[in-house]
């Protein structure tokens, strides 16, 4: 979990940091898609990386964040 917030995190660094501004996310961990969707707090050990997404989003115009499937997410595996 801590490796997928991780990316997450520096993912959208490097997109805001290229100035793009309508994000994309899916992703195949449900704990992490959901903390970000606000239906769920982030567990202590992602608190801090949480912070981070956030903080990130804040700069993004638009954003969609979605739960996919591991069958669905195979490019990024």
């Amino acid at each position: 979990m801590v490796a997928e917030a991780t990316t997450m995190r520096n993912g959208l660094r490097a997109a805001v940091t290229a100035r793009f501004n309508n994000i994309h996310i899916e992703g195949d961990n449900k704990v992490i898609i959901q903390t970000e969707q606000g239906h769920i707090q982030p567990s202590w050990k992602i608190q801090v990386l949480v912070q981070g997404i956030h903080y990130y989003l804040q700069s993004c115009a638009h954003v969609i964040i979605k739960h996919t499937f591991g069958e669905g997410n195979r490019v990024a595996d």
